[in-house]
């Protein structure tokens, strides 16, 4: 008797696409959004469908051979994107985008490759969860899956790809309400983040790759219920940090709209006040200082004595947060330097290169006419192409390794000696009678190892015997060159009879990302792996003739330092036309995240879960909508200060005609 072969019935293709869109989709939205069961899930599985006809069609455009190959391109391609934005993620809070790939892939990437391996390794398994698809695929694929093609198959999947798009459409005309709605994400707003918990991480790649191609600038919905009323209109008698801006004749003689909307909320933004501490240090010299991934677990009374001193001596911030933006260590000196939200999709240093900042710190105390306005970094002074954006904000000499700097100190390790940066710069300016200088670190970063950071393995001895895992004590180690770096600078003020005359003022760039959140708990008083509280940091405003400590409550951020400044050394400047608010003013505090979540004296509220913890029971839904306008407007206003339409940019601060 002859066998009976039974042939096994092969599954379509798209059944396949539809488990990898969705599966992917839902693991990343669990371990990164940690979001998975709200109504937003079944909106990402919607919006995902599409993807799934149309990578179908796709894949059935060859032979069975062909098709094969392009749907196991499609898939690792896919499955790369969904691990490479996580990994990213896990480093920096946010997504990368295309503009940053094709603009510095070494230098978002490539600079820290050992450590994104280690956050490979520290996240293997949910990385497992998402390359196991695409290998089931690869040794099962061809059988269980048709690959063959068929016109039928083909209508079907183009047919449904495009009835898709309608309904999507469709969905979106519809899902008008609130701040962030699906409709204002897909036409006026770019909040990534929030786009990826209500639409998918693939919407918003595409989203992302159409913009970048086509251009996207926000755009700006003034809200008259949130705005205040122009101070010539406030009864009481307060004195102001404003400028004489006649925004009326600015308004009426302008045609572009985007302008006029700016000048409108200008206009009406409430100032921050003049007040008991405007002008205590006018005259004094200031150094103001990025400090490379520093964190207030850094700070130890015999390890870091220096920085111990500085952060608990003057000015005393209880509740300082750095966010992290996309752009890492760019962002976190932009939001420093200049008082604006970094613009999402781009480098926000690098395009503000283009246009006149009149509030750039070095251009104010140029304007001073101090003697020394110098900027300084010890690693390569192009990197983020600091070359261009630092020069415009002012100074009037920028000098890091390649254009000078190596000549002085030792450039070729990695990474370099802040205590060699202050010694081969100190001569520049310590015999000058007014001196502004700015440094921008570089032993804190990561890695943190003793055999990837010269710093801590220089360090070493110094924390072998501490009780912590090997990367806090390479961290500690790597910051020690730091604080020392800082216990130099001080000496040379002192010696050279400056110090009492003399400013400083240090902020982080960003938190330790290098660290995990069960390491950075291991020296932290406060729970690390909390949403705001991973950022919670300390600012330093320090100057050594000062009797007593003045202690801040106020919830501020980095945005918030500039004003400070200027009104702390009386600074004739418009506190309107900036994002930040002078900590030590009347105005309420904020603190804001890159995905637009916020917390402050009153609360805290993820944009992402839209959960909102009151920290005051008299706070109702009219105060979170008002802060959530508020937050939206800021983010608007420093998008558009970087506007720019073909190569033109809209340069609104020069639109002015006040300086």
């Amino acid at each position: 008797m002859g066998c009976i072969v039974v042939k096994r019935r092969k599954i379509p293709l798209l059944l396949y696409y539809l488990f990898l869109i969705l599966y992917l989709e839902l693991i990343y939205r669990g371990f990164v959004l940690k979001n998975i069961f709200s109504l937003n899930t079944l909106l990402v599985i919607l919006f995902s469908l599409s993807f799934v006809f149309l990578l179908s069609f796709i894949s059935s455009l060859g032979n069975s051979k062909v098709n094969r190959v392009i749907s196991i391109f499609i898939s690792f391609f896919i499955t790369l994107i969904f691990i490479s934005q996580y990994v990213y993620y896990k480093f920096y809070n946010s997504i990368y985008s295309v503009f940053s790939v094709l603009r510095g892939t070494n230098q978002v990437f490539g600079g820290f490759f050992s450590s994104i391996m280690i956050m490979v390794k520290n996240n293997i398994f949910v990385i497992f969860l998402m390359l196991l698809p695409l290998l089931l695929f690869i040794i099962f694929g061809k059988r269980i899956f048709k690959f063959h093609k068929t016109k039928l198959y083909q209508l079907m999947c183009i047919t449904l790809f495009f009835g898709l798009i309608i309904i999507k459409f469709i969905v979106v005309q519809l899902s008008n309400n609130g701040m962030y709605s699906l409709k204002r994400l897909y036409f006026e707003i770019h909040a990534p983040m929030i786009m990826i918990n209500k639409a998918g991480l693939l919407s918003m790649e595409v989203m992302d790759v159409e913009r970048f191609i086509f251009g996207f600038e926000e755009k700006f919905t003034l809200n008259n219920e949130v705005i205040n009323k122009p101070i010539d209109e406030i009864e009481e008698k307060i004195e102001y940090n404003v400028l004489d801006i006649n925004f009326e004749s600015l308004i009426n003689n302008e045609t572009d709209q985007n302008v006029i909307k700016m000048h409108e909320y200008f206009r009406n933004t409430l100032p921050t006040n003049k007040n008991e501490y405007t002008g205590i240090f006018e005259g004094k010299n200031l150094i103001y200082i990025t400090a490379e991934g520093f964190d207030t677990i850094a700070i130890d009374e015999v390890l870091t004595p220096t920085l111990y001193k500085l952060v608990n001596h003057g000015f005393v911030f209880n509740n300082y947060y750095q966010p992290l933006f996309s752009v890492s260590t760019s962002d976190g000196e932009y939001m420093f330097l200049n008082s604006l939200i970094p613009k999402e999709g781009v480098w926000s240093f690098y395009r503000s290169s283009n246009i006149f900042m009149p509030y750039g710190i070095g251009r104010m105390f140029n304007n001073l006419e101090y003697d020394v306005v110098n900027a300084y970094h010890d690693h390569s002074y192009a990197y983020y192409d600091r070359n261009l954006s630092h020069p415009n904000l002012g100074f009037t000499n920028y000098i890091g390794c390649g254009n000078g700097l190596e000549k002085l100190m030792n450039c070729r390790i990695w990474p370099e000696s802040d205590v060699e940066m202050i010694d081969a710069t100190i001569n520049d300016y310590i015999n000058s009678d007014k001196f502004m200088i700015y440094y921008m670190t570089v032993s804190g970063h990561l890695n943190y190892t003793f055999t990837g950071n010269s710093m801590a393995y220089k360090n070493r001895d110094l924390v072998k015997d501490l009780p912590y895992s090997d990367h806090v004590k390479a961290y500690l180690a790597a910051n020690i060159e730091f604080d020392r770096a800082m216990e130099k600078l001080l000496g040379y003020l002192e010696e050279a009879g400056k110090l009492d005359d003399t400013v400083i003022v240090i902020s982080p760039d960003h938190y330790p990302y290098g660290l995990t959140k069960g390491e950075l708990n291991e020296r932290s008083s406060i729970d690390r792996s909390n949403k705001f509280e991973n950022f919670h940091t300390s600012l330093i405003i320090y100057n050594s003739g000062m009797e007593e400590n003045i202690v801040v409550d106020k919830y501020v951020s980095s945005i918030d330092v500039l004003p400070t400044v200027y009104n702390l050394f009386g600074i004739s400047y418009d506190s309107r036309l900036l994002m930040g608010r002078d900590a030590l003013s009347d105005n309420e505090g904020l603190v804001i995240l890159s995905d637009r979540s916020w917390i402050n004296e009153n609360g805290s509220y993820n944009s992402i879960t839209e959960e909102f913890i009151k920290f005051n029971d008299n706070i109702d839904d009219e105060y979170l909508n008002k802060v959530n306008n508020d937050v939206y407007q800021r983010f608007t206003m420093s998008s558009l200060i970087l506007y720019e339409n073909n190569g033109v940019y809209l340069d609104y601060y020069r639109r002015l005609g006040i300086w």
